[in-house]
């Protein structure tokens, strides 16, 4: 970690432990990288030796953590490549980004692995890894005990074949044990047994709209096998993008009996719903693994995320090329961009204050367990990655997107978002994002 020069930020608000955000005015002092102190705001102090930076009242939260992501880098770099997708993150307020292993080719092994991390040095974010949990990524053949553990040993901070299920039970029970609560098996609920092609929820829309469903059932067999699974083993199961209303209350059930499981929500989930699609004329936008639901699962999503049943958001930022998603909704590949208005859309549904928590907080508590790495509190000694926001309401410009591809869905000019992430604190150095 370099050292950077000492720095304060002068007059800034922070969120209090009851997801609220104070009305207090603070100073917070950073120096080698790490925060110095936080002190409450003094009239006309003036502080030698350091670089002050007026943060005029605005709201200093922990520098945002993504769980799910994918830059697409190696093997299909026309969408994302690792500093676009680092760009993009920044735009968006995120200072740790962990990516997920289906590239091409999928990361499968440590030499893949060490690549990565290679890689991912001197960029303007924290970039974590994540490995397969089976070869090639293929669901066949779990990776060998020594291949785990050597990635985790080198920072892998979970293991996921993200875009498919582990449907073996036997591979998911022998995962868990290898990993022996160290790592997450960061698992994508849906059984492909369930799916049958389906390009939407299935329902009342699908029918209408003449296209293949894919049932909510894929996912609740999927979260009810790995519930099961680590309540027998102890196993520390992670659970991504949840969508349905029965996955919450699998989960809140299993909380409750003491299972080693946390979960995430998108952004989209919590957002948008399956009429989304016929609203907006088969827009592929809204295309996305799994599905936009009903809106009694978009409402039970995020009722789930408010009181602490689904632990973070994470953006499952997946980028697509203009070309990709203009083919017809049937064809088009599933994915929706997530890290450049992610917190917007997020603090829009449930406050400022309760995004921190949702999107730093938290995921930077998940992220300090299993690596040790002190991010996601706004305390002394703590790594200073730091998010300011501005409380203002704003829309994505296209123009100001860093992103590769532009697949993001778009708030129009009367559907403001709330909270924009206005100036990004990477290890101590300042990136103005405006």
């Amino acid at each position: 970690m370099n050292k950077s020069t000492p720095m304060v930020i002068r007059n800034i608000r922070l969120k209090d432990d009851d997801s609220k955000i104070s009305n207090n005015f603070f100073d917070v002092f950073i120096k080698n990288s790490l925060i110095e102190d936080v002190i409450k705001s003094k009239i006309d102090s003036r502080y030698e030796d350091y670089l002050e930076v007026d943060g005029k009242g605005n709201i200093m939260s922990p520098g945002l953590v993504d769980l799910h992501a994918h830059f697409r880098d190696p093997g299909f770099t026309y969408k994302e490549d690792l500093k676009s997708g680092s760009n993009a993150a920044v735009n968006g307020g995120f200072t740790t980004v962990v990516l997920m292993p289906n590239t091409e080719p999928p990361i499968d092994n440590p030499d893949i692995f060490d690549d990565q991390l290679d890689r991912s040095k001197d960029l303007s974010v924290r970039l974590l890894h994540t490995g397969c949990l089976t070869k090639q990524r293929k669901g066949e053949v779990l990776l060998d005990s020594k291949d785990f553990n050597s990635m985790i040993e080198k920072g892998s901070v979970g293991f996921s074949d993200d875009g498919d299920h582990l449907k073996k039970s036997i591979m998911i029970e022998d995962a868990l044990k290898v990993f022996s609560g160290r790592v997450p098996l960061m698992d994508h609920p849906e059984d492909h047994l369930f799916l049958d092609d389906g390009v939407m929820n299935e329902g009342v829309v699908s029918t209408r709209l003449g296209l293949i469903g894919r049932p909510k059932e894929a996912e609740i067999r999927s979260v009810e096998q790995n519930l099961n699974i680590a309540k027998k083993t102890g196993g520390w199961i992670h659970l991504q993008h949840l969508s349905c209303g029965e996955s919450v209350d699998l989960v809140n059930e299993a909380k409750i009996n003491g299972v080693n499981v946390t979960s995430e929500v998108t952004p989209h989930h919590i957002s948008y719903t399956e009429n989304q699609i016929e609203i907006n004329k088969f827009d592929t936008q809204f295309k996305v693994n799994p599905p936009l639901r009903t809106e009694i699962d978009r409402v039970k999503c995020l009722e789930g995320l408010e009181n602490g049943i689904i632990d973070v958001v994470a953006t499952d930022h997946a980028p697509h090329s203009y070309i990709e998603k203009r083919e017809i909704f049937s064809d088009a590949p599933s994915g929706i961009n997530g890290l450049e208005n992610a917190f917007g859309l997020v603090a829009s549904n449930i406050g400022i204050g309760k995004a921190i928590e949702k999107m730093a907080e938290n995921p930077g508590s998940i992220i300090k367990k299993i690596s040790g790495l002190k991010i996601g509190e706004i305390r002394r000694g703590y790594i200073a990655d730091l998010t300011i926001i501005s409380d203002e309401n704003w829309i994505l410009d296209l123009a100001n997107i860093k992103s590769k591809s532009k697949n993001y869905v778009m708030n129009d000019k009367n559907d403001f978002l709330k909270g924009k992430p206005i100036i990004t604190i990477f290890e101590g150095k300042l990136i103005n994002n405006e």
